[in-house]
């Protein structure tokens, strides 16, 4: 018997989330859902799966146990507290939701779906090098944090398709926001943010280049998020992340710019992703299918999830103070 998942969002993330659904055994892709009909039927066809214009459309016409919500951010609310009243089980990619009234909605329908397992795609809460470092830190390795660092610097292509979609320190700055709170096992407290733009600008997109964001922990300590997609296209691993950790008794370092792969041809030199969603055998591997198992293993065998609830709501009160931030060029307290 296999659980029956329903993604809603047919982009380019959806598609990623149909393919790993349909490429797993304890699976059923049972339906695509998205309000535009070509797009949608196209892809649902691709994966052998109805589509559906809308969630409650796809339910009552398939029995559905699970849903993967990969709409755009500023759409996450409506369909996510849909599902969730209808006893759905949810992973919801990240953020939670675009606003932080937003992500409360969400976390107030989850108190009362008790019975729903929900997973929020931080999808780096799988990595095993991250979740690595949080162990180390948790058990006391490097004593008291003091500072830290993480950057994401990440090719341009990816500033140009977003287009000022959404905000770069939501789009991409998320992941350290979370890493940061998680690793740290400290909440950040207040901002100081900033922003640049000239790469966008000169090929008439809209969105800013970079943002840089001081931030001040609970227990004391400070660092940096440094969030960028201004990458040559050539660069050979097309990501620059790193996160650096500094505490009283010593401190850890999780790299990913280079996998533990190199390829150098006569004609390039190139950084393979080995990790994050390689196709191996005709099938995406790493981290994303990853945190999809892990989900249905939440289903199976009621598994707790690897992200609570709260802590996704914590990173999007850290998204409501960087946007406080850029407005007042001051710092910003984060709410409680």
């Amino acid at each position: 018997m296999t659980t029956n998942i329903a993604v809603v969002g047919a982009g380019r993330m959806g598609q990623v989330h149909c393919r790993i659904v349909a490429e797993n055994p304890r699976a059923t892709l049972a339906a695509v859902v998205d309000p535009f009909e070509e797009s949608g039927r196209r892809v649902a066809q691709q994966y052998g799966a109805p589509w559906y214009p809308t969630l409650n459309a796809a339910r009552e016409d398939v029995a559905l146990d699970g849903v993967i919500i990969a709409v755009p951010d500023r759409l996450h609310v409506g369909v996510t507290v849909e599902a969730l009243q209808a006893g759905l089980h949810v992973l919801v990619e990240k953020p939670l939701a675009d606003t932080l009234e937003g992500a409360r909605a969400i976390a107030d329908a989850a108190a009362e779906a008790t019975e729903s397992k929900v997973l929020v795609g931080h999808v780096l809460r799988h990595d095993p090098r991250f979740r690595s470092a949080a162990k180390t830190v948790a058990a006391g390795a490097v004593g008291e944090p003091v500072h830290f660092r993480a950057a994401r610097i990440v090719p341009r292509s990816v500033g140009f398709a977003n287009n000022g979609a959404s905000p770069i320190y939501m789009y991409q700055g998320i992941h350290d926001i979370d890493l940061v709170q998680w690793i740290s096992g400290s909440p950040i407290v207040r901002v100081s943010a900033t922003t640049a733009a000239k790469v966008l600008p000169a090929a008439s997109k809209d969105g800013v280049d970079v943002a840089l964001i001081l931030a001040e922990l609970e227990n004391g300590a400070v660092g940096t998020i440094e969030i960028s997609w201004v990458l040559p296209e050539s660069t050979p691993s097309g990501l620059a992340s790193q996160f650096d950790l500094y505490g009283t008794d010593g401190n850890i370092k999780v790299d990913v710019t280079a996998e533990g792969v190199s390829l150098d041809t006569l004609d390039e030199f190139r950084l393979p992703n080995t990790m994050l969603d390689p196709e191996l055998d005709g099938r995406l591997d790493g981290v994303v299918p990853q945190q999809f198992d892990y989900f249905l293993q939440m289903v199976e065998f009621d598994l707790p999830s690897r992200i609570g609830i709260e802590e996704a709501v914590s990173a999007a009160r850290v998204l409501d103070a960087i946007d406080e931030s850029l407005r007042t060029r001051t710092w910003a307290e984060v709410a409680h």
